[in-house]
């Protein structure tokens, strides 16, 4: 059975459209150097880059109107992947593009699912079935995130405090959940704060009687127990009980990064080709 992987992304599409057609040497060379990286890194079977370093070499020096062979679409995945920070990958046998159909459906709108893994970048689609891509623009990610918050919060930049040890992982990890969500973090206690999050390790005393403080003063802080930040960090619309498990997870992974592109104003897309676990050893 073949295996296909399904690559989310966040990063700057714009990053990937200025490369083509720049006729700069400097990144075609740079492009080239991490070939065999980005094949590891992917998990390409070895027999769709042939020929991959010329088709670059005419994606970054000349680009054709339209792409037409295997090793130009690889070329262009290659380029994107460079330009964004995978969020979550998604294995499935065989091709099953419905894959996220489940939660965009969940999320009122059906019709995305088409868009976010199959359609043209900068005018490009892919030539070939065994690499595809797709993307969502700003108001679609806006209207999935309205339908998943209820409301348009979102739209407001949040920053959380800690305050003692959690118990159930590092300081550095609950930091990186938050961002993951789109909440911004800092280690001290000032009126902007819109969270505090207390460990059940220490009790963060100080930084607790400072918030007390500012919320007497009128400032709305909320303050959290780590069953609260758990929360936080999943989607306020839950998924329907009866799903399975990866449909679960994968509705999850979905909305943590759309929390996470709208807050840092980046881009979405995904990348789906036939995949080799073997070749991916990164």
């Amino acid at each position: 059975m073949t295996l296909i992987a399904y690559d989310i992304y966040s990063g700057f599409i714009e990053d990937t459209l200025n490369v083509l057609g720049s006729r700069d040497m400097t990144l075609m060379e740079r492009y080239q150097r991490l070939g065999d990286y980005s094949q590891h890194a992917l998990g390409l079977l070895p027999d769709v880059m042939d020929g991959w370093e010329k088709a670059l070499e005419t994606l970054i020096m000349n680009p054709p109107a339209q792409l037409t062979t295997l090793a130009e679409a690889v070329a262009l995945i290659i380029i994107m992947r460079d330009a964004g920070q995978r969020r979550f990958r998604i294995i499935t046998e065989g091709r099953r593009d419905d894959i996220l159909l489940p939660t965009f459906d969940h999320l009122g709108h059906p019709e995305f699912n088409k868009d976010f893994i199959r359609s043209e970048i900068g005018g490009f689609t892919s030539p070939v079935p065994e690499i595809d891509w797709g993307f969502l623009d700003i108001n679609q990610v806006e209207a999935l995130l309205l339908d998943a918050t209820g409301n348009d919060s979102f739209k407001d930049t949040k920053t959380a405090v800690i305050a003692g040890r959690l118990s159930n992982m590092a300081r550095s990890e609950a930091e990186h959940a938050l961002i993951d969500v789109g909440i911004e973090t800092q280690n001290s206690i000032s009126h902007n704060i819109d969270y505090l999050i207390l460990g059940s390790k220490g009790t963060g005393g100080t930084k607790h009687d400072k918030v007390q403080n500012l919320k007497d003063g009128g400032r709305k802080i909320t303050v959290l127990d780590e069953a609260g930040f758990e929360a936080l960090l999943r989607s306020p619309k839950q998924p329907p009980e009866h799903w399975l498990p990866q449909e679960k997870e994968n509705y999850e992974d979905l909305v943590r990064s759309l929390r996470h592109i709208w807050a840092f104003g980046l881009d979405i897309y995904c990348l789906s080709f036939v995949y080799d676990p073997e070749e991916n050893i990164l």
